[in-house]
């Protein structure tokens, strides 16, 4: 009867760490998407797209300023864990709702995108699936 008490505590303590990291995801935490292409607004937001560019949105939550001058938007397959690519942005150090345009994938597969700050601090990640053409 013991075993089975602490087994319903962690069972418990379990389902409220992952609704609270949710529902922090669904209420305003800091966010990273994609879409084929940003105008005034987003245009063909998803998670799925053909090879080719494609753009990734950030958006800091509570019109929290980025702080720097200069990100990167790394590239990582998902399926090796290796970094694709890396590539550099100029942004200014008040943005908090970002476009960074012609980001390419050139394979298909699915791939962790991430907006590292220089010094490696993760801003915001998500994963997409590129397919073929």
């Amino acid at each position: 009867m013991n075993k089975f008490k602490t087994f319903a505590a962690f069972a418990v303590l379990f389902l409220l760490v992952v609704s609270c990291s949710k529902l922090q995801e669904l209420t305003g935490g800091d966010k990273l998407y994609f879409c084929e292409k940003y105008t005034s607004k987003e245009v063909g937001e998803g998670t799925k797209f053909p090879t080719g560019t494609i753009t990734v949105m950030l958006k800091l939550a509570n019109e929290k300023q980025i702080g720097v001058t200069s990100v990167d938007i790394n590239i990582t397959d998902i399926a090796s864990g290796k970094v694709v690519d890396t590539v550099p942005f100029t942004v200014q150090s008040s943005w908090y709702y970002i476009h960074f345009d012609d980001v390419e994938f050139k394979e298909p597969g699915k791939y962790k995108v991430s907006c590292l700050k220089k010094d490696g601090t993760v801003v915001a990640s998500n994963e997409v699936e590129i397919v073929s053409k």
